[in-house]
């Protein structure tokens, strides 16, 4: 990864150029705080797109680069496209009969697809470039891009039914959806831990001029996030199995801790319960799949997308009243819920890809809040024992406010609140951080002593709103 200095450096351009470059989805890059990260192939490809002494440029292709595909909706054309896998460009797009069923993130609702727009969409739904032990995948695979893995499996995910048909090729939503197939779990232990599958031989094993292995059928390929991940069927049920970041592996534990919070406050279809596991003798949070072959996932992102709120913006006004133009019940009590329990346990990391919507794929209707999921962030999976120990711990909030109090001051429903119901919760604390090898318990009483200074501010807000808590 680069700064966005060094991207600069590299591309001769200023920062400034690099930050439009970032914001307009030509560069990939991830934002930690308010710095932006860049990802190095990225850049690397945007210096060799550009135009060079004696080299055609992408209209004077041979074609070798370019193909040609239909994005499907399951089993309705959506647009045709012609995809770079060079320069990452989506041109020649044209509409097919199925345009209604287009990914609400592909741009705005009231507007046709434009290549741009096609382009971020693609980039967004492929392996991010952080992610551990992509190089090495990338490699053992032979292929050049995340992009390219994820075409291989034909863009093909367990979260929502797009995927993407070579023209001239005689295959159909049937033949090859993961909810009804199955997919290969080879690409997991690779994305995992880069340890090569056995009996499958590297790229620098084969033939001259070969490919390697191919993992051709896994949604792996078309799964986003930063953390380590794969998908596994277990008794004819898809788990997500993640991992954390670093020796101290915090994040699955955090994963199984926010549910035992989540649970004392909220109704199980709310939310999305983790569990820990072993793989190859390291810690692992699993979680079931939430969505089923005819209902798809759509990130807040996409919803923000479809509905022209920027960043900038007002994105908790906007994100309200886009849920009220597509008549998601219960929007705003639903957003309520998830910020307090955000600050119960202190999640930085509530990015509008890790909360959503989920709707019938088929009718493209009953719009309903996605359960809340993603919560590895929290607990304070980035503070140290003495940052913990010697103040009351701050972090940036997201997604609609970068202050904790400010954002917790959106919240206008606690009737669902019952104070009660976290007593004995610094006991879960304990019992689940504390089955983490790595953690100590000076860390472990410092989570204590933050999360009830949390637990007291979300208590205030609610004698404020005429919610009865003992001691106030």
């Amino acid at each position: 990864m680069l700064t966005t200095k060094e991207a600069a450096q590299r591309l001769g351009i200023s920062p400034r150029r690099v930050t439009a470059l970032i914001e307009a989805g030509a560069l990939k890059a991830e934002k930690f705080g308010r710095s932006w990260m860049i990802d190095e192939a990225a850049v690397q490809t945007r210096l060799n797109a550009a135009p060079q002494p004696g080299r055609p440029d992408a209209k004077a292709s041979d074609g070798h680069d370019r193909f040609r595909y239909t994005l499907m909706s399951r089993t309705h054309p959506v647009l045709d496209f012609t995809y770079n896998f060079r320069t990452g460009e989506a041109t020649g797009l044209e509409p097919r009969e199925g345009l209604a069923f287009k990914p609400l993130g592909i741009g705005r609702l009231d507007r046709a697809p434009n290549r741009y727009d096609l382009a971020q969409w693609i980039r967004s739904r492929a392996i991010p470039g952080v992610r551990p032990n992509l190089p090495r995948a990338l490699r053992e695979m032979a292929v050049s891009s995340p992009a390219a893995l994820m075409f291989e499996s034909l863009g093909l995910s367990l979260s929502d039914p797009y995927w993407f048909k070579p023209e001239g090729l005689a295959v159909e939503w049937v033949d090859v959806n993961y909810f009804d197939n199955g997919y290969e779990e080879t690409l997991g232990d690779l994305m995992l831990d880069g340890t090569v599958p056995a009996g499958k031989q590297g790229a620098e094993d084969t033939a001259a001029g070969g490919r390697g292995p191919a993992i051709t059928h896994s949604p792996d390929t078309a799964t986003n996030g930063m953390l380590g991940k794969t998908w596994v069927r277990r008794g004819g049920t898809d788990y997500l199995i993640k991992g954390g970041m670093g020796n101290e592996n915090r994040e699955p534990f955090n994963e199984k801790l926010a549910t035992r919070l989540i649970a004392r406050l909220l109704p199980t279809d709310e939310f999305v319960a983790y569990e820990v596991v072993e793989r190859r003798g390291r810690a692992y949070s699993s979680c079931a799949n939430m969505v089923t072959a005819d209902t798809e996932l759509i990130p807040a992102q996409d919803v923000l997308t479809a509905f022209a709120v920027t960043e900038g913006r007002d994105l908790h006004g906007g994100y309200r009243r886009a849920l009220a133009e597509l008549g998601v019940p219960h929007g705003q009590a639903l957003i309520d819920k998830m910020i307090v329990v955000d600050h119960l346990m202190a999640n930085f990391d509530r990015h509008t890809h890790n909360f959503g919507l989920i709707r019938n794929a088929a009718t493209l209707d009953g719009y309903r809040v996605a359960p809340l999921f993603d919560h590895g962030c929290g607990f304070y999976s980035r503070a140290t024992t003495a940052e913990l120990e010697a103040r009351p711990y701050s972090w940036e909030s997201h997604p609609f406010r970068e202050y904790p109090s400010q954002q917790l001051a959106l919240v206008e429903d606690l009737s669902w609140y019952d104070p009660a119901a976290l007593e004995g919760f610094m006991d879960d604390i304990a019992g689940v951080l504390g089955e983490n090898p790595e953690i100590d318990e000076r860390f472990i009483a410092a989570v204590q002593r933050q999360t009830a200074r949390q637990i007291n501010a979300v208590n205030a807000l609610a004698a404020e709103r005429g919610i009865v808590v003992a001691g106030w």
